[in-house]
Order: C-alpha cells, then structure tokens, then sequence
C-alpha cells in the first residue's frame, strides 16, 4: 500500500470523525466510551491505526528518524491526536476534537504537496528518548492551547449573557479549567526534561557539546512563560482569560521555535 493510498484513507477517516465531533457539540456531551459515541471512537481508533502506518513508512528508516518539515507535523499531530483520544476516555474532552482533527486532515495534504526533504536523525537511544519526550511535551501544550481557546469562548459567552448552542453542551467552565491546568502542567513537566536534557546530555544525545540557538532560545522563552503562568496560577490564582493569553503565547513560542527553524532551515535556508 503506497503513502498515497495511505494518506487518503486517513484524510477520509479523519472527515468522518471530524464530522461526529462536530455533531456532538450540538448534543449534550457524553463520555467518549459512551454508546452515542462509539462510531467516533471507531473512527478514531482507526484513523490512529492508517495513521500510524503512514508514519512508519514515512518517519522511521533504516538509517535513522527522518524528521522533514512534513514528517515532524504529521508525526507530532498523531501525538497528539492519540493524546486527545486518551483524555477524552477520562475526562470530558471530546469537544477539542472540532479544531484537532481538522488540523490532522490540513497537515497530511500539505505533507503531499511539501518538497520530499530528508532529515536523518541518526544517534543514540537516549537521543531518541529526548526527540520522544520533546514531542509529548509539544503535544499536551499544543491540547492544551486548543482548550484554552473553548475556554475562551465559554467564558466570553458567560460574561455576555449568550448562550450560544456550543456552549450550551461543553461541560461547566470549572470542569473545563481544571482540564486546562491539568494539561498544561503535564506539558510544561516535560518541556522541563526536554531542555534539562538537551542542556545537560547534549553530547551525549547529540554528540557534541549544548550550544545556543533559535530553537533553544525559543523553547526556553515558552518554558518561561508556562512557568510563570502556572506559578501565577497557583501563587494569586490566575485563571480565565489570563490562561488564554499565557497559554497561546507560550505555544506560539514553541511552535516557531521548532517548525519555524525547521521552515527557514529546510526551505529558505536549504540546509
């Protein structure tokens, strides 16, 4: 089975649980193990399986993790996409499926028509478990941003008076803070291993000694201002629309610090 065919199975997956998700915010929200959501588990599930698939043709070769401009999108969106589906088997959740999915359809056809660049990243396991840990945090920061902005709605909605039908079905804004805070300490733990190690193991995850760059200054930037955030948060109870701004200016911080290098390096720079 070529990437193609691979790539639009996913695609057509990926619209179908985009569409359920979709539906669900017009209904009152239920559990995702739920029976009113068992074709969007299904869909999900499987969307994950072609997915993953096509991210083992893609990403993993025999010489080494081929981590592309392309690539490293899908790969962090399956991440976060299986993150998304294991959060909302526990805890009410299902909502972040309307913006996460979409972006999984948008990402795997702008990987068809990207250049075919190759990025080997060759090393040791521990190099690998740093591009792991690295992801996981990009991930739960990347949901975490994603709730921030239904909170965001939900609380404007509130202030104004507006019951708009979307929210009408999200779960309290309390259930959904608690959500956001639980996310964005689990990210911003392992954002902290991600530069702890990057400082400290630099040579031996890389071969060669910690220096100073974009990516670095960049993710530390992002580390600081979730640290301060969930220190505000806990030390005068920052919350509401405070998270929203800290929360999507942390993430902004990530994402160009990693695939804004990489799009300069790979496309602009040729390297």
């Amino acid at each position: 089975m070529t990437s193609t065919v691979l790539t639009a199975i996913v695609v057509i997956l990926y619209s179908l649980a985009s569409l359920l998700v979709i539906r669900s915010l017009v209904r009152p929200t239920t559990s995702l193990v739920s029976t009113k959501h068992r074709l969007l588990l299904l869909a999900l599930i499987s969307s994950l399986i072609f997915h993953g698939v096509l991210i083992k043709l893609q990403v993993f070769t025999a010489t080494g993790l081929n981590l592309s401009f392309g690539y490293a999108m899908s790969l962090v969106m399956w991440v976060i996409t299986a993150l998304y589906l294991l959060i909302s088997l526990i805890r009410p959740a299902t909502n972040i499926g309307a913006i996460i999915l979409p972006l999984d359809i948008i990402t795997l056809i702008i990987v068809v028509f990207l250049p075919s660049n190759t990025v080997i990243a060759t090393g040791s396991s521990l190099m690998h478990l740093h591009i792991a840990i690295a992801v996981l945090a990009y991930s739960l920061l990347a949901l975490a941003g994603v709730q921030a902005l239904f909170v965001n709605s939900q609380e404007k909605a509130l202030h104004k008076n507006q019951s708009r039908q979307i929210n009408l079905h999200l779960p309290p804004l309390e259930t959904m803070e608690s959500l956001l805070f639980s996310i964005l300490w689990g990210g911003f733990i392992l954002l902290s291993l991600t530069l702890v190690s990057g400082i400290f193991f630099s040579e031996q995850i890389f071969g060669k000694a910690f220096a100073i760059n974009h990516h670095i200054l960049l993710s530390a930037g992002a580390w600081v201002v979730f640290g301060t955030f969930l220190f505000g948060h806990w030390r005068w109870g920052w919350r509401g629309q405070n998270a929203v701004h800290w929360t999507i200016g942390g993430l902004s911080l990530l994402v160009l610090g990693y695939f804004g290098t990489k799009f300069v390096l790979e496309f602009m720079l040729g390297r």
